[in-house]
């Protein structure tokens, strides 16, 4: 048995105390002298025997127990032996009910395993319904478990889309194949339409194998509108969410020696509204403020507990890159740098507070959800790491399951054995 984290096995120290503690409360009973033993009955060894038998019993039990769970924490494996020969092959959900790829793997299964591309590594059937699985998988984190097949060389059938691709290019002691299915043509589709001065603006996104683009347009007619939806008018009907681009609110606490940097900011806001063609509306401090602002603007020692909501402050960081970074709190962001003309222009002032007041962060999902560029198949490969030991070439299988499973037997077992004999 092997662990993935041995680090933790130092908890075993922390069996030591319910055994002192065992030890400490066995202490000798008090002698109390008494005028006669004629009324007392005898006391029954065996019935005293049995107390002790079971005391001792108990904490087996629990120093098992704790034993148990720092065994879970530690990441048990255990050592298999591979086969070198044998081929496994591994199919993404999405293209698990492909006619052209089913016949495939149909023929493959009768010499050879084939697994779904999920976690735990399911096994795939020819007439399973896998239309339900929409989970985009993690490429590179599914990588990491495959060394826990049995065989050493890995077919992957897969869409290979880039956004599967969130970590690390991990290492691995298995041979691992990429069979890409190439996307066919470009797929467009609706968003989402936000509703400003000018009308209706649909947004769109065209997406292919390579590139992935989004598009605005105004729509003057061939919609209709469903209280928060709009319904596009078409051979086939489709309807997207419906936003109503309203007012942004900027309050802004500026002292007087932040003055200057006070009117790049408010210039910046102006230019953006004219950009999005959106009303932002500027509360100066002393004004009416705004008590659900988009975004507070604080220049100076303003106490800003008692604000709600975004705020940007003024903190000083000449090794930072940017001119607004991020603060360690949530929704707190840093003004790095007192402004000038040229790092208002060079760094881009106005693009890095459209950033800070995220507009368009439902789009981005939208957009996330409907990308399906590709990697190429060069680009798929992780780093293979030759084992150069023979335990090395061992498949390691994780049975904290099983470990797991025993633990729970032990829990119910001492708690029945607790309220028995009454410890």
């Amino acid at each position: 048995m092997v662990f993935a984290n041995p680090s933790y096995l130092w908890a075993l120290l922390g069996l030591l105390v319910p055994l002192a503690i065992h030890l400490w409360s066995k202490k000798e009973a008090k002698t109390i002298k008494i005028g006669s033993i004629q009324l007392l009955d005898e006391t029954n060894s065996r019935q005293s025997s049995s107390i002790q038998l079971n005391e001792w019993l108990l904490l087996l039990l629990r120093m098992l127990m704790v034993a148990l769970i720092v065994l879970l924490m530690a990441g048990p494996q255990w050592r298999t032996k591979g086969d070198r020969k044998q081929v496994t092959y591994l199919v993404e959900a999405a293209l698990a009910n492909d006619a052209s790829i089913s016949q495939i793997l149909d023929s493959l299964q009768e010499n050879s395993p084939v697994f779904l591309l999920a976690n735990g590594f399911p096994a795939w059937e020819a007439d399973g319904d896998y239309q339900i699985h929409k989970e985009q998988p993690n490429y590179w984190q599914l990588v990491q478990k495959m060394d826990s097949l049995r065989s050493d060389s890995i077919v992957v059938f897969t869409k290979a889309l880039q956004k599967g691709f969130r970590s690390m290019r991990p290492n691995t002691q298995k041979k691992i194949h990429w069979v890409v299915t190439d996307t066919e043509g470009i797929q467009d589709q609706p968003l989402m339409a936000f509703k400003g001065k000018d009308g209706i603006e649909l947004v769109t996104v065209s997406s292919s194998g390579k590139t992935t683009k989004t598009n605005k347009n105004v729509w003057d007619d061939g919609f209709e509108v469903i209280n928060d939806s709009l319904r596009l008018l078409s051979d086939e009907p489709k309807i997207v969410p419906l936003k109503k681009l309203d007012t942004l609110h900027v309050n802004m606490f500026v002292e007087a020696e932040f003055e200057r940097e006070g009117n790049y900011i408010e210039a910046s806001f102006k230019a953006l509204s004219t950009f999005l063609k959106r009303e932002i509306l500027i509360h100066k401090h002393g004004d009416s403020m705004s008590n659900q602002a988009d975004l507070n603007v604080v220049l100076g020692n303003t106490d800003n507990n008692q604000l709600e909501g975004k705020q940007l402050v003024y903190q000083e960081n000449p090794l930072s890159e940017e001119l607004i970074e991020a603060g360690p709190e949530k929704n707190l962001f840093y003004l790095t740098s007192r402004l000038n003309p040229k790092n208002t222009m060079e760094q881009r002032l106005p693009e890095q507070l459209l950033q800070l007041l995220e507009l368009d962060s439902d789009v981005r999902n939208l957009v996330a959800s409907s990308d399906i560029r590709q990697m190429d198949e060069g680009q798929l490969r992780p780093n293979y790491v030759e084992p150069k030991r023979k335990r090395e070439r061992a498949t390691l299988l994780d049975i904290s399951l099983w470990i797991f499973g025993i633990l729970a037997v032990l829990m119910i077992v001492e708690r029945l054995l607790s309220n028995y004999k009454k410890q």
